[in-house]
């Protein structure tokens, strides 16, 4: 019943039907072996919609199948793929749909470990000319023919479609014919997969990425990577780092391994290991041991980087040079004195602001009466350094201020090349040292290439300049918050400085900056004080006990409870540390976010379809993915701390 460690989708094939440069279209094979066998009348039917778009549905016979496997699938998670139940249910889908994906896929991985890769091909290619028929009977000439998948017949329940099976199924041709060493057709059969459904249910894209590169086609895989910029997923950081290398590309290919380098070194330690045959993969409900989560990186990423010639020897002695450096030198060591205020009973004073039911007009008629009134404790040029309330500091333009951020703004309205856009904004940051949105906007630039330390050289003397003003005793006492406009450019440099020394490798420094920014805005909408609990856990992953407590006291003190990080950052804690309230944490965190549990647990994660990482609503799908994205790398590195989620969890799904 588990599935391969198969991954996601990304160029877009040109012609359906045809070769194309960058894999085998496989649609005109299965339309022509489809003229020569039976189709799937008993399981599908196919309809016209008054646009001309064809729809495949399943019979009423086909529903009643697909519902006992997934009753079969549901059940192996619990009993494992030996249960006698779970065997009478396959069984029974077998005897009536032997060309069922689910069936298919049973049968191309028994095919694979018996070491028989091209009897598993024989396999899909037999379901796949049924489905030809079906194609062929309903008028479908090319893929343009075929439906889309609307993100409704992809999620819903009660979804009628049956063409996420022909999905399912073609990413089992893809797995089989590439453990075949077919690898032409299997990027033929994954771009295909990806076309028919460009939400990629299958998760193919780690598979394009690298069968692009064993191909020959390194461009083409980093074409595929070029929406993925936030994306710290193995196969997006490690696929890129070897693309790059494959094509000679050696400074941008040291940048983007040392990235994933910082992200992932176990994926590394997988590659560079000399396997012996018959490593065991875990079974259901057992706790998966860090060789099987490292061979599991092998049997992803091995044959990519085997086919590039030098990369697993560039790539040990980057990991060599990697563990020897360890972290940066702090080169920032903060302004905290005497650290967090507290009362006498050592509690932390954390001051409310109470926003209440304002309307934005009112708030802001409020805030500029306020402004008004306030002391002015430095100026410049371009800003002002006010105090507003007793230690409540805010930041204002003045006219020159203004004038500096409009002609900002103009600049994303213009059309011009990157190149001059990135000049003028250096040519503002020279004349208004200050300017937090230019050097934001030029960072994220830098960012976005892996240049971590030119990004960083860019933000901290803005930092710095905007600091001038700063009473000596603001840290600890004062307050800068978000609920001003005029302070978020600052925030919002902080936010970014904390992320850019964090992908440097400068976690010291990161720390630093995290700490004086939660003094001044505890209330922290930027993003900071998640960033510095994954940090500090990393450091405690890492042996650092004390850094374990420290990322728990973040947590205790944070506004937003109820935010997933912070409940399931709770729960992974209290495993850690093995604390008493440990089974507390996660009946908390799992009664809230049962979502959140469902994608830590599942074989394959798929992105929903408004997924935008800057802006994540609580309780949702896009929430899930999210703490999956960033969040399951600390989970698999707690030794059975995954293990233990899914098992103790499950009493507490609702």
């Amino acid at each position: 019943m588990s599935k391969k460690s198969a991954n996601t989708a990304g160029e877009k094939v040109e012609k359906a039907g045809a070769d194309t440069a960058s894999g085998t279209t496989p649609l005109s094979h299965i339309l022509e072996s489809g003229a020569k066998a039976s189709g799937l009348g008993s399981f599908i039917v196919s309809s016209k919609n008054p646009d001309g778009k064809i729809s495949f549905e399943l019979t009423e016979t086909g529903k009643e199948l697909q519902h006992t496997y997934e009753q079969a699938f549901r059940l192996a998670e619990e009993s494992g793929p030996d249960d006698r139940d779970v065997l009478a249910l396959i069984t029974e889908v077998e005897a009536k749909w032997p060309s069922h994906p689910g069936v298919v896929e049973n049968a191309v991985n028994d095919a694979v470990e018996a070491g028989d890769a091209a009897a598993g091909v024989a396999i899909c290619e037999s379901a796949l000319a049924s489905w030809g028929r079906v194609f062929l009977d309903a008028g479908v000439k090319d893929t343009k023919s075929l439906a889309s998948i609307s993100a409704k017949d992809a999620t819903a329940a009660e979804s009628k479609s049956a063409l996420p099976l022909f999905v399912q199924l073609l990413a089992n041709y893809e797995f089989a014919l590439e453990r075949a060493e077919k690898v032409e057709e299997a990027l033929g059969a994954a771009l295909l997969s990806r076309e028919i459904d460009p939400s990629d249910p299958e998760n193919v894209l780690s598979s394009i990425v690298s069968l692009q590169i064993r191909s020959g086609n390194a461009m083409a895989a980093l074409r595929a990577l070029e929406d993925l910029q936030d994306s710290l997923a193995p196969y997006v950081l490690y696929g890129r780092a070897l693309a790059y290398y494959a094509l000679g590309q050696q400074e941008n290919a040291r940048g983007a391994l040392q990235t994933a380098l910082r992200h992932w070194p176990q994926v590394a330690q997988a590659l560079v290991r000399q396997w012996k045959t018959g490593t065991p993969m875990p079974k259901p409900g057992e706790a998966v041991s860090e060789l099987q989560i490292l061979y599991g990186y092998y049997e992803v990423f091995g044959a990519a980087w085997k086919s590039v010639a030098g990369s697993i020897e560039w790539l040990r002695e980057e990991e060599r040079s990697f563990q020897r450096a360890g972290s940066k030198p702090q080169r920032y060591i903060g302004l905290t004195r005497s650290g967090l205020r507290t009362d006498a009973l050592g509690n932390i004073i954390l001051e409310e602001t109470e926003v209440g039911k304002q309307t934005d007009e009112e708030r802001a008629a409020e805030q500029a009466e306020f402004i008004r009134k306030a002391q002015l404790i430095g100026e410049d040029e371009f800003v002002r350094f006010l105090e507003v309330a007793p230690n409540t500091y805010v930041y204002e333009l003045t006219e020159r201020g203004k004038e500096q951020e409009e002609a900002h703004k103009e600049l994303y309205r213009k059309d011009m090349k990157v190149g001059a856009r990135i000049a003028a904004i250096e040519e503002m940051l020279v004349t208004w040292p200050g300017h937090s949105e230019a050097a934001v906007a030029l960072a994220r630039y830098h960012a976005q290439k892996d240049r971590f330390e030119q990004a960083i050289e860019i933000l901290e003397p803005v930092i710095f300049d905007l600091q001038k003003f700063w009473p000596d005793d603001l840290v600890g006492a004062g307050r800068i918050t978000a609920d001003w406009p005029g302070n978020k450019p600052l925030l919002t440099a902080y936010a970014y400085m904390l992320l850019e020394l964090n992908e440097s490798g400068d976690r010291a420094t990161a720390k630093a900056y995290a700490d004086d920014y939660l003094q001044f805005n505890p209330g922290d909408n930027m993003g900071i004080r998640q960033k510095a609990i994954e940090i500090y856990i990393s450091e405690g992953l890492a042996g650092d006990t004390a850094a374990f407590h420290t990322a728990l006291k973040l947590i205790m003190e944070a506004n937003d409870q109820l935010s997933a990080y912070n409940l399931f950052g709770r729960a992974l804690l209290g495993y850690a540390l093995k604390t008493n309230d440990m089974e507390l944490a996660l009946k908390n965190a799992v009664e809230s976010r049962p979502l959140v549990w469902r994608e830590l647990n599942a074989d394959k994660h798929r992105m929903p379809h408004q997924y935008n990482p800057a802006f994540v609503k609580y309780f949702s799908a896009e929430e899930a993915y999210n703490y999956q994205q960033v969040w399951s790398g600390l989970w698999l590195r707690t030794y059975g701390a995954l293990a233990w989620l899914k098992k103790e969890g499950k009493k507490y799904v609702k």
